[in-house]
């Protein structure tokens, strides 16, 4: 890669070397060091971190760094400013994600721990093979517990520790994907997953980007995963945003589980769709502890598509927050496919929404397979998005549209939301059109009858 940071390149290891290192290594095997800078000025040690000379201005990000931990060389060290606008007590956290592990020994493992500012944040973790490509993520620490500090000159230091099972079976290696800093992460409102785009496009962050996959054909258990890959039937029920998850907001469905502690960003990959008895999509999230229990919010989805092979095609979905029922069963047919759905605005307290860091608040679309009664078998989801009631754009007034008169029929069309009711004379008296209709709106037109229509506000 070219810039170093996200897009640093990784080479085989050069061996072992002491503090400050070379913020220059070129992008060849075997001659990086031990040492990765950022950009930044480093120019006061941290005490913790020992007795060295800094290296002073680094202009840009370090273009090498080393790949692996391997034989005696188990010290990977990345140094970095820290900005002034963290308090002591702000909280981070490392994740990091083992690449690939020495399987030539009769029980490959690899041991990792993690340091910052040499205080130790996460005890031994050993990798086996099938924890490769697995986010792992420290518990949260603040900034003062590890003796950081803010602002430009201070040398910060993360270093990942490999502990080598050579001499027990375990492999002479260990290769690492990425490692990242993060502040904990602070709940978001507003929530959407998609964007009202009538596709499925492939994205990145999570979220409004989400990649929407084919669904895996069954219900897991939660809590689910939080990290779920973009691929076809490989993505669960359960879709995550980032977040602290350490504590269930109990309901009776749902029962005892272990939540799934820290996600350090949102989930990748979404399920597309209800499919036969795959009827559960599930959206777990924190909410802002500036929010109040009486605040009043929205649950909204945009049906996309729908299986047309059966005789007469729907689907039916019910919406849950923490397991409340908050919209009854919408039938869903071809004709209402692309518009959006919103339940009636309802508090948190009456959701037992519970709100900051670690509860489990989920919002789930149910769906109601009408297969059997030749209903078709699938119905895909453009977008969920959980809104707080103020952030909903104001309703349009109701408004009709020119009329159309054809064939003896007289077709009415009209904005925003309105109940079409009719009269013999303009002062009524006035009739509500029963069933309720949706626009456009038809029925036969004789000229001998005097007809006049109004949309009424609900």
């Amino acid at each position: 890669g070219d810039g170093g940071g996200a897009n640093a390149t990784f080479v085989q290891e050069g061996g072992v070397n002491d503090l400050p290192g070379n913020p220059a290594s070129p992008e060849i095997n075997r001659q990086a060091d031990d040492d990765y800078y950022f950009a930044g000025e480093y120019t006061k040690v941290i005490p913790n971190n020992g007795d060295y000379e800094p290296v002073g201005s680094v202009l840009v990000n370090e273009e090498a760094g080393e790949r692996a931990f391997a034989g005696i060389d188990n010290n990977l060290r990345y140094h970095f400013n820290l900005p002034a606008s963290l308090k002591p007590t702000d909280q981070l956290m490392v994740t990091f994600d083992a690449n690939n592990l020495d399987n030539n020994g009769f029980d490959p493992q690899y041991g990792i721990e993690v340091y910052f500012n040499n205080e130790l944040v996460q005890e031994e973790i050993v990798i086996y093979p099938e924890n490769l490509d697995t986010d792992y993520t420290t518990p949260p620490f603040t900034l003062e517990s590890v003796g950081a500090e803010v602002g430009p000159g201070f040398d910060n230091i993360i270093t990942l520790k490999g502990i080598n099972y050579n001499a027990d079976g375990g492999g002479n290696w260990m290769g690492i994907d990425y490692v990242q800093l993060d502040p904990i992460p602070q709940p978001v409102f507003p929530l959407a997953i998609g964007l009202d785009d009538d596709g499925w496009p492939v994205g990145d962050g999570g979220g409004i980007n989400a990649s929407f996959v084919q669904e895996n054909g069954t219900i897991n258990d939660l809590p689910g995963s939080p990290s779920s890959p973009e691929t076809a039937r490989q993505a669960d029920n359960d879709y995550y945003f980032a977040g602290v998850y350490t504590k269930t907001i109990v309901e009776d469905e749902w029962g005892d589980y272990d939540p799934v502690g820290i996600v350090p960003r949102n989930e990748e990959a979404a399920e597309r769709a209800f499919a036969a008895e795959d009827n559960d999509l599930r959206y777990h999230f924190n909410l802002p502890a500036t929010l109040e229990p009486t605040d009043e919010v929205t649950v909204s989805f945009d049906p996309l598509n729908l299986d047309e092979s059966g005789t007469d095609p729907r689907y039916g979905i019910e919406i849950y927050f923490n397991d409340v029922l908050v919209q009854e069963e919408i039938v869903i047919q071809p004709d209402d496919l692309g518009n959006k759905f919103t339940t009636e605005p309802f508090t948190l307290a009456s959701v037992n929404a519970e709100m900051g860091p670690g509860p489990d608040n989920i919002v789930s679309l149910k769906g109601v397979n009408y297969n059997w009664d030749g209903g078709g078998n699938w119905m895909g989801i453009d977008y969920v998005q959980i809104s707080h009631l103020e952030d909903m754009p104001p309703e349009l007034p109701p408004e009709f549209l020119p009329s159309v008169v054809s064939n003896g029929q007289l077709t009415l069309s009209w904005t925003g939301s309105g109940n079409l009711e009719w009269a013999p004379e303009v002062t009524g008296p006035w009739t509500a059109v029963t069933p309720i209709p949706t626009t456009p709106y038809s029925e036969n037109f004789s000229v001998a009858d005097r007809r006049f229509y109004r949309l009424r506000k609900p």
